[in-house]
Formats: structure tokens, sequence, C-alpha cells
């Protein structure tokens, strides 16, 4: 496979990938972040770019250029906000996939890597690799977050059991989150998260254990859906969370996590998510749009 380079945002030196009709867009001058993301002859990016951090790398504070990028859970200010600005370096997979790698490890002394495969059919699968460089164990879990382009609403699946003398839903809510919010519909069988750009959008937050693992993102025509695995007998981060959903006035940001793990030194843990991206008809305003717009019956 050979690597297409194309400007994009303000990013020189970017790598284009394509599935179908399903197109990526990586920059490698900071990251790792898949920045773009577009489908057929639509010309809309379903990822959302800060217009005023477009082409900018370089500096010693962490900033939210957009798009999509790995972290590593729990939130802490000291370990998650470590400053992903440095070029990356990209390295092919045979003739199957391209490696976007850390240049060194970060101060947490974890090395991050996201590997793209197409898979054909407008799907790519994308693996979000940490690795423990350091001298001492770190307990962390993998965090895949997507900063979906305004406008559009998140669609998580309910889990389904319908009986039980023990709970099956668990959902976290963050402080500064109502759960009366009306962007969030509490259905029967979605949770549905609309992002809305009006002045004094506060920010809100939930997440969910999702036995189906996965969340999708409608908007401007678009309907982008993300899976992963999801394991029963293991625990989670932020009371057992593995889909979360954030939004402000500027954008959504729909999450999956992996499970909480230890890496020893020299150890390496690998998050994977199945993406795929295609043209529909419609808003989601109702959990029936939803279901209609994703095929469920």
């Amino acid at each position: 496979m050979k690597l297409k380079k194309v400007k994009f945002e303000g990013w020189d030196n970017c790598i284009e990938l394509k599935s179908g009709d399903f197109k990526l867009i990586v920059t490698t001058e900071v990251g790792p972040r898949i920045i773009g993301g577009f489908v057929g002859k639509n010309k809309t990016n379903i990822f959302n770019v800060d217009k005023k951090l477009a082409g900018k790398k370089g500096g010693d504070e962490w900033v939210n250029y957009g798009g999509h990028r790995l972290w590593h859970s729990p939130e802490t200010k000291e370990r998650t906000y470590v400053p992903d600005n440095s070029q990356i370096q990209v390295v092919q997979l045979g003739d199957d996939g391209v490696s976007f790698i850390m240049d060194e490890p970060d101060t947490t002394g974890l090395i991050k890597t996201i590997d793209i495969f197409p898979l054909g059919k407008n799907m790519f699968r994308v693996e979000h690799g940490l690795e423990n460089d350091g001298v001492w164990a770190i307990e962390c879990a993998p965090w895949a977050i997507s900063v979906m382009a305004p406008g559009g609403t998140a669609i998580i699946p309910q889990n389904s059991a319908k009986e039980g003398l023990l709970p099956t839903k668990f959902i976290s809510v963050w402080p500064y989150t109502k759960m009366s919010d009306p962007r969030i519909t509490w259905g029967e069988r979605f949770v549905l998260v609309k992002q809305k750009s009006a002045k004094g959008t506060k920010p809100c937050k939930i997440g969910m254990n999702c036995e189906d693992g996965w969340v999708a993102y409608v908007n401007n025509g678009i309907a982008f859906t993300k899976s992963a695995d999801y394991y029963t007998d293991e625990f989670y981060p932020d009371n057992d969370c593995n889909v979360e959903v954030y939004t402000n006035a500027d954008m959504l940001e729909a999450e999956t996590l992996g499970p909480l793990c230890v890496l020893q030194p020299g150890d390496k843990v690998v998050h994977t998510e199945i993406w795929c991206a295609f043209p529909v008809e419609g808003d989601v305003k109702t959990e029936e749009d939803a279901a209609r717009i994703l095929d469920i019956e």
C-alpha cells in the first residue's frame, strides 16, 4: 500500500487512508490524531477541528486540536493532559495498515500508538496502544475519544436484559451534568445526547456500562459508528463505564474505554475499535429515528 500524503487544515504531510467511500486523514505533526473523516462526496468533516488551532504544533501545554485521539483513564490533570504537540512516526504494517507512533514517551512513561487498517465496505479497524516505557507499574485504561463536529446526536444502546434480581444498567453522571438536561433523552432502547451550539451552553457528560459496546453519531447526513468488545468479567473506569459521551457548545466527544489494567514496565495494552460511516437521511430526534437510521429492529 502506497501512502498518500496530503495537506489538511494547515498541517503538512498528513496521511490519507480509504476504505470504500470512507476516507480518514491523519496528521503526522501532532498526535497521534486522526483529524479528518469524510464519506463519499460529502465535503463535511465528521470530526470537529478547532479553527484557532488548525495547523498548529509545538508548545508545552495540551490543547484540543479536535479529531480523534488516544488518552488513558482515569482522568487526572497531571496524567491525562500531557501535551501531544510533537511530530509522530509513521510505519507501514505490511500491505494492510499504518501505525502512527509517539516519537518518545510522554511524562507518564507511556508510548501511544494508533494503528489503522482499512477493512473495505466503509470500515476501519483502529487499534489504540499504550506501552509502559517507564520503570514502574502503571494502572490505566485506554480511552479512545472521537471529537465530533457540532450539530449531531450521539446514540448509546441500552442494555437489553428485561428480568433479573441484580441491576444491569450503571450510569455515571459528572458533577457539571444535570439529569434533566434537555440534550439528553433517557429512552427505553437508547440514550440520545444532542449537541447544541447555542450561546451559554454548558458542558455535560454521561457514561454507561454498554454491553453492546458501541456508540454512534448522526450529523450532516452521515452516520458514524464505532464499537469495541465489552468484557463482563473486567472492571472499567468511572464506575464501570465502557462508553461515554461529553458535549459542550463547540463539539461532542464519543468515547469508548478498555478495562482497567496494570501495565508492568515493557507491557502494552491494545484497545480496538471498529469504525463505519455511511450516508443517511433525516436527523435523530427520537429513539424511533435512531433505530431507523441505524437499521436496528
